[in-house]
């Protein structure tokens, strides 16, 4: 069965008979195993190429870095959860920790600059 499951789960099940509902259910059963495991495998690569451990805060997770680590943009989103042009704006107002220029066309961030910041933000009641 190589046409894609989610089409035919689509499909109206009146119009198919029991035989082919098993088959259905059986391909379905099949590709969620395969995207579990591939889902595994590519967790354990990220956890393997993470810059430090990952401490469970509720539902999200966050990134802790050891010191001298340099961040990219990306990694930056990610650990303060907002966007790229968040940052920057923050940068122009001067609020944010400026970025190293590391070659013509990249910028990182010191983790320790980025910690420091987070650490003196106040926490409103």
């Amino acid at each position: 069965m190589k046409e894609n499951i989610l089409n035919l789960l689509k499909t109206d099940p009146g119009h198919l008979t029991l035989g082919q509902l098993f088959q259905e259910r059986e391909a379905a059963r099949i590709e969620i195993e395969r995207l579990m495991k591939e889902l595994e495998t590519l967790k354990a690569k990220m956890i393997a190429r993470a810059p430090g451990k990952s401490v469970s805060l509720g539902k999200k997770e966050q990134t802790t870095y050891t010191r001298n680590v340099l961040i990219g943009i990306g990694g930056l989103c990610k650990q303060i959860g907002v966007s790229r042009s968040t940052i920057y704006r923050w940068i122009n107002e001067g609020t944010f920790p400026s970025p190293v220029r590391i070659s013509p066309g990249a910028v990182r961030w010191r983790s320790e600059d980025v910690e420091q910041w987070m650490n003196s933000l106040t926490m409103s009641p």
